[in-house]
């Protein structure tokens, strides 16, 4: 069986923390001049777009193409000022399964709300984002589910596959497998408790990757 592999990123191949999302937060800062642009906003499995957007909602901003323009820019200087720091980690691992997996028949991609210069600076930093030749990124849409049909659009135009595969750590990842007949590998170190994930009955359900590799022999 030939898997299309969909990742995400956040708390899947990348650590989430308190520190994850520090350079759209300082971009943020220095867009509005605001303190704590994004406290109490949950930005797990969603665009970077839509995140923006709800803080312009907060503070009573009207989105338009310019600011964004804007924030974009002052986005890529703060990423380029973390790229050398520890802020972005590998996950469990995700480093040696996803090279692992890149030597089989398999074809790889990626399904984030990240917009695709944040995943690539990302995926740069722990030595994987060339093991993925495209994917559903921030830009593609402002909901998860237009992210994840862009995504297998571009892929659906690449490979040949039998089946589809999303791997994810919150709910949305596994409402979004399902929205394009996928099967689901939820793991259990990124926003959402095992608890949580169960209860949506994933198809298979992990703390570490090595415990998934028999499925893709």
């Amino acid at each position: 069986m030939k898997y299309l592999i969909f990742f995400d990123i956040n708390g899947t191949i990348i650590q989430r923390d308190e520190r994850t999302d520090l350079p759209f937060e300082y971009a943020m800062k220095e867009l509005l001049s605001i303190d704590n642009p994004m406290n109490s906003i949950d930005t797990s499995a969603r665009s970077d777009k839509d995140v923006f957007m709800e803080i312009l909602s907060n503070f009573n901003i009207e989105f338009n193409e310019t600011l964004w323009s804007d924030f974009l820019r002052l986005y890529e200087k703060q990423l380029i000022l973390f790229k050398d720091s520890d802020v972005w980690r590998e996950n469990v691992d995700a480093v040696p399964f996803i090279k692992w997996l890149s030597g089989t028949e398999h074809d790889l991609a990626l399904i984030t709300g990240e917009l695709s210069i944040g995943a690539q600076y990302k995926l740069e930093k722990i030595g994987v984002w060339q093991y993925f030749q495209c994917g559903g990124f921030g830009e593609d849409g402002l909901k998860r589910f237009e992210i994840a049909e862009a995504g297998l659009k571009k892929a659906n135009a690449m490979f040949e596959y039998e089946r589809i595969i999303v791997i994810g750590d919150t709910l949305l990842d596994i409402q979004t497998a399902r929205h394009i007949d996928a099967e689901i590998i939820s793991i259990t170190t990124g926003s959402h408790s095992k608890e949580l994930l169960m209860t949506l009955n994933p198809d298979y359900i992990i703390d570490e990757f090595w415990e998934i590799e028999h499925k893709f022999k």
